[in-house]
């Protein structure tokens, strides 16, 4: 991967047109048969200009489709950094058969689903996770899995917003942690910040997950998540109506109407129900192995869908 860990550090040229603009002069009218002439001029410079620019376009594009053989020659040797995440993603798979996974070649959204009661449960996330930063940049925007506006900036909310309610509710279950934005002095957040990165200075990226129970007759709940280090932060809890206009899962999970309250931000419940929340999740398979599996198979399908947008971008311009 340290090939495109260079090449995205490159600025990217732009190319410029040169545009050319034809000046007329007005002829006295004895002048005709040499304004015939000279308007037969200007045409035969430009059909020349023209052919010249096929030919030079042509070539370019048999560099590009080069190049971009040459980088997936490239993609193919450097295959060890993805042996660990492609066997804890296997091995994740082989041992959770309950899950199904519907991860479809050339796009970026991955979704598991299982059964668990007289509930349909459905985990979504998004590959685009693996090039987000942890910490984004003042103006940037991360992309999310199928999450809303609303969802990220949660704490804008109303709800159960009392003094000292934040962050108060650090509890006993070890697959999920408090979120710290609230609860941690400026001052010491620097030491969670290289908290982030692992011992080759990588950047350890979270990603965003949402989940959906539902249940016949009583709606769903829409349960925003971020895995990190094998953990997972719940970030909010929406119980969406049975009536909740929907043409499609994927829309439920996307989409809130309006007028639907969407909860409070989860660190400002209390600390009983906060955990109590957790175990609910945890008894449905939202646990430790699933919050390790999502980053290892992220980074096994950006990779094979990164290759694949190669293969097809050459095959293009080719």
């Amino acid at each position: 991967m340290l090939s495109r860990a260079v090449s995205r550090s490159l600025p990217r040229a732009t190319s410029r047109l040169a545009q050319s603009t034809t000046t007329r002069t007005l002829l006295q009218p004895t002048l005709r048969a040499s304004l015939r002439q000279s308007t037969l001029r200007p045409q035969a410079i430009w059909q020349a200009g023209f052919s010249t620019s096929l030919k030079h376009f042509d070539a370019v594009s048999q560099e590009l489709s080069a190049k971009l053989a040459s980088e997936i020659s490239l993609e193919g040797e450097n295959t060890t950094a993805q042996t660990d995440s492609d066997a804890g993603a296997e091995r994740f798979l082989e041992e959770n058969s309950q899950w199904t996974l519907e991860s479809p070649d050339g796009e970026q959204n991955v979704v598991l689903r299982r059964e668990f009661d007289d509930e349909i449960i459905t985990v979504a996330f998004s590959i685009v996770d693996f090039n987000t930063s942890v910490l984004p940049m003042d103006g940037e925007e991360g992309d999310e899995a199928f999450m809303d506006e609303e969802d990220e900036i949660r704490d804008q909310s109303g709800g159960a917003n009392t003094k000292g309610a934040i962050n108060q509710g650090g509890t006993k279950n070890d697959n999920f942690k408090v979120a710290p934005e609230d609860s941690i002095a400026p001052a010491d957040r620097e030491e969670l910040i290289d908290e982030d990165y692992d011992d080759d200075g990588q950047q350890a990226y979270p990603a965003n997950v949402n989940v959906l129970i539902q249940r016949a007759g009583k709606g769903a709940l829409r349960i925003n998540l971020v895995t990190d280090n094998g953990r997972f932060t719940i970030h909010g809890v929406t119980h969406l109506p049975e009536t909740t206009p929907a043409s499609s899962v994927a829309d439920l999970l996307r989409n809130t109407p309006d007028h639907i309250y969407t909860g409070p931000p989860f660190q400002q419940l209390d600390e009983e129900v906060q955990g109590l929340f957790e175990q609910y999740l945890d008894a449905r398979g939202i646990n430790t192995a699933l919050a390790l599996f999502i980053p290892d198979y992220i980074d096994v399908k950006e990779q094979k869908e990164y290759v694949g947008w190669l293969g097809r971008v050459k095959e293009f311009v080719e």
